[in-house]
Formats: C-alpha cells, sequence, structure tokens
C-alpha cells in the first residue's frame, strides 16, 4: 500500500483508540455510553472498509494493465465497498428493520443509477462471455460500425474498424472501443460465426446484341476456377451449421441470373467468398472475365448507350 493508505489507517486507528478511551475510562460514558459504542463500532467499519478498498486496489493495479479497465474497476469496487459498509453502519444506528431496509434500498437504487453505464457494461461483459455471441477474431456489425473484433475485455470491446470511407471491407485503420453494454440492446451481425463466408455477386452490363449464352459459359467457368476451395470449404461448414441449427443448406454453386432492360442484358453474377477476401476475389475475378470476353467479337461489355466507349478490342 501507498504511504496516503497507512497514513489513513493510523487516523481511523486513532479515532477508535479515542473513542474507547471515552467510552471505558471516563466519566462520558455513563451519559452517553451507548452513542459511543455505536461510534466506535461505525469507525471500525470505515477502518476496514478503507483497508479492504485499499488492498483491492493495489492488486487491480498490478494485474490490470490497461488504463481504462483499471479506472473503471477501481471506480467500481469502491462503489460496492462504500455501499457495503453504509450498510453496515445503518445495521449499527438504526434498530427498526423497516427503516433499514428502506434507508439500505434508497442508498442501493441510487448507486444503481448513478453508476447504471457501468453495471451495464460488465452485465453486456457477462452476456458476450457466456453467450459466445462473438469472440475475438470475428468480423462483425454493430449499428454503423462494422470490424475484426481485436479484444473483449471487462466492460469494452476492441474493433479495428472496416468500411467507412473505404470500400471492399478493408481496413481504416481506427480502433474502435464500445462498451459491451450494447449486446444488450442492439442486434450483433456476426459474419464469421459457425460460417466464415458470404454471398457476393458482381454485375456484367452486355449490349443486347452480345450473345448471351456464351458470356454466361464463360463467367461460370472463369468463377468455378477462381472459387473452386472457397465452395469446397463452404460446403463442410453448412454441414456443420446443420448439425447445431434448423437449418437447410444452401447451395454454395456459383449462379448466374439474367435481367434484360431495353438497353442492355444484365447478367448478376453470385458466388461464395471467403468473408475477409471479398474485395480480393472480386478485384482477381473482375479481371478474369475482363480478359475472357476480350477475346470474343461477339461478347460487348456496356449498354447501348455506351457501347462505343467500353467495347473491348
Amino acid at each position: 500500500m501507498s504511504g496516503r493508505n497507512y497514513i489513513g489507517i493510523i487516523v481511523f486507528a486513532f479515532i477508535i483508540l479515542a473513542l474507547s478511551y471515552i467510552n471505558y475510562f471516563t466519566a462520558i460514558a455513563s451519559n452517553y455510553g451507548d452513542t459511543l459504542l455505536k461510534l466506535i463500532q461505525a469507525s471500525v467499519i470505515i477502518m476496514l472498509a478503507y483497508l479492504v478498498n485499499s488492498l483491492i486496489e493495489n492488486i487491480i493495479g498490478k494485474q490490470v494493465h490497461d488504463t481504462k479497465n483499471r479506472y473503471t474497476l477501481r471506480k467500481v469496487v469502491s462503489v460496492i465497498i462504500t455501499l457495503l459498509a453504509a450498510g453496515a453502519i445503518m445495521i449499527v444506528f438504526l434498530k427498526e428493520t423497516t427503516t433499514l431496509i428502506v434507508a439500505y434500498g434508497i442508498l442501493s437504487a441510487g448507486v444503481v443509477i448513478t453508476l447504471q453505464d457501468v453495471f451495464r457494461s460488465f452485465a453486456g461483459g457477462i452476456v458476450i462471455l457466456f453467450s459466445r455471441t462473438f469472440q475475438a477474431g470475428d468480423r462483425i456489425q454493430v449499428g454503423d460500425c462494422y470490424g475484426d473484433v481485436l479484444d473483449i475485455n471487462y466492460f469494452h470491446t476492441t474493433l479495428m474498424e472496416i468500411r467507412e470511407w473505404v470500400d471492399g471491407d478493408q481496413y481504416t485503420g481506427r480502433i474502435l472501443t464500445m462498451p459491451n453494454s450494447f449486446v444488450l440492446d442492439s442486434t450483433v451481425k456476426n459474419y464469421t460465426r459457425d460460417f466464415s463466408f458470404i454471398w457476393d455477386e458482381v454485375t456484367i452490363i452486355l449490349s443486347p446484341e452480345s450473345d448471351w449464352k456464351k458470356s454466361r459459359d464463360i463467367a461460370l467457368q472463369t468463377t468455378n476456377s477462381l472459387i473452386e476451395d472457397y465452395v469446397e470449404h463452404s460446403k463442410k461448414e453448412l454441414a456443420s451449421m446443420e448439425r447445431k441449427y434448423m437449418f437447410t443448406s444452401y447451395d454454395v454453386d456459383t449462379k448466374i441470373f439474367l435481367f434484360v432492360e431495353s438497353d442492355r442484358i444484365e447478367m448478376h453474377l453470385r458466388y461464395v467468398v471467403d468473408t475477409k477476401q471479398r474485395r480480393y476475389v472480386n478485384d482477381l475475378l473482375t479481371q478474369g472475365l475482363l480478359d475472357a470476353f476480350a477475346t470474343e467479337p461477339d461478347i460487348i461489355i456496356g449498354s447501348i448507350s455506351s457501347i462505343e466507349i467500353t467495347k473491348m478490342p
């Protein structure tokens, strides 16, 4: 303990000794003996609470290295010990049980209201720990916040942010620190829990006179050659999910859906990909499709209004 803590204990010990001397060795005790005894007991309670709080603060200071967590834990411990000490002092001074319960209830309610955010964050941490809503390494979304979970502690969850001004689910470089209370009243979208893949789409615009059947076959062949491993692993994870959830397996094979407009044909290429490789695979796939279509004179990328600009050589 620090020198300040030692001084505080010495002061309380001196007060206890002084009150004890007055109570047992002076004539004052005959008139105020009951009151003096209560003061001695209250002083002992305060000194014990001060001692316990100092010891726990020292332990927290040695074991908890994060500044925010250390401050929050010390604050919570101090409040709890103060609440217990105040309750014990009430027991000493208040003899009527009903009065004691009412006073203790009012004090407890005041403390809870004052520190409701702290208690909610701590409760949220307990929920995360036991429900395993997410864990370190998962990619999650909470409201407008997206990121990979870096750390989960008693009161806060730390994320490495993605999106915002950066496209393709890539990192922005910012660290997000969120109080764990969000898990109590917000929807947590987990991109990687139990199933670490997502479905992504690439839209291909063709001119109306393009050979759409050949385009479809080329797109399917190019895509399947790039994502073969993803399809295989995603099927295994889906099979595992069937044993855990009431779940009917989705078809993870690559699909193409056509949509015809007056001046174009839209091909929506749907494929499965690792959550954290989305932009990388999208780029590889786009390059592969452009290279494949470039050798086909009967496939024109673009709509009628943009044929002169986007027609492949």
